[in-house]
């Protein structure tokens, strides 16, 4: 079955309406973007908690484990896609 130009640019939108992360372009400490997560707890105990919710998802289990104190963007992409972003 063909379709034509515009049914595959209404699949498209459709497709893309569907998706509500934004994409990071930038990099994040790892308790910045914890903050994010918990505005509302001390930074330190943000980051425990976020930590905590890595560890949980065996897809983000490596992003838990860094030695590393900053998210790339990629990884902060992941984390939205896992997580939903803050």
């Amino acid at each position: 079955m063909q379709t034509t130009p515009s049914e595959n640019v209404s699949r498209q939108s459709n497709h893309l309406s569907t998706v509500n992360c934004k994409l990071s372009t930038s990099t994040f400490g790892r308790t910045q973007l914890a903050q994010m997560y918990f505005p509302h707890i001390q930074p330190q105990t943000a980051w425990q908690k976020l930590r905590g919710l890595l560890a949980e998802d065996p897809d983000l289990v490596p992003l838990a484990q860094l030695k590393r104190r900053t998210f790339l963007p990629a990884e902060v992409n992941i984390i939205y896609q896992h997580l939903g972003q803050p």
